[in-house]
């Protein structure tokens, strides 16, 4: 086996340095066992699933309890490292997670709603630099408008052929549609069938791309 300069100076270092502390006497064992019971005092694991999309990625949700089990602090949150889908990774949104927990009060124990989470829908006008708050009602209503404009802007009606002549195609190519894998059969059945009905041809899932 071939080793390197550098592999040979951190083999010897390494080694030196446990030699060295075994001729002082130490024992390490101890101090390590302490420190992770230090770390995992008072808190407990819980496994999940993650919400985001259908792909079944496991999380633990480490959370700190008192003596009597009563929940007291959420403290991280990460990948199971025995899901057999993700094996302990997260993909971006999964790995935010912790973003979306709810804050206690210290004081009183209260629930507060975390002030970096988004609760309403957020719209950002043509040129402008703001986002503006809106009501469902009036977001949906504007999604719909918009829809109806551009599949009546840049609807195809029919295509001509090399031959020259002319088929029935019925389609947009100006709208794209990314659908969410939370989704249960029927939700999709219904969703392609509306993308379908309004010609869209470029129709995805959230869990291929």
């Amino acid at each position: 086996m071939k080793v390197t300069r550098r592999q040979f100076l951190k083999i010897t270092g390494a080694s030196a340095a446990t030699f060295a502390v075994m001729d002082l006497g130490f024992n390490l064992g101890a101090t390590a066992a302490e420190l992770k019971e230090s770390r995992i005092k008072n808190v407990t694991p819980t496994p999940t699933v993650c919400p985001y999309c259908a792909s079944g990625c496991g999380l633990l949700v480490y959370a700190e309890r008192d003596a009597e089990g009563k929940f007291v602090k959420l403290l991280s949150v990460e990948g199971d490292p025995d899901n057999p889908i993700n094996r302990g990774a997260a993909c971006a949104k999964g790995a935010a997670m912790f973003n979306l927990r709810e804050i206690y009060d210290e004081k009183t124990g209260e629930q507060i709603i975390n002030p970096k989470r988004v609760q309403k829908p957020l719209y950002r006008a043509p040129g402008s630099e703001k986002w503006e708050e809106k009501e469902w009602d009036w977001m949906l209503d504007r999604i719909a408008e918009r829809v109806k404009e551009s599949r009546d802007r840049d609807f195809i009606h029919k295509e001509r052929l090399a031959d020259g002549s002319e088929i029935i195609v019925n389609r947009t190519e100006r709208i794209a549609s990314i659908g969410g894998s939370g989704l249960d059969n029927e939700e999709a059945y219904l969703h392609s069938k509306l993308m379908r009905a309004l010609g869209v041809v470029y129709l995805e899932t959230q869990a291929r791309i």
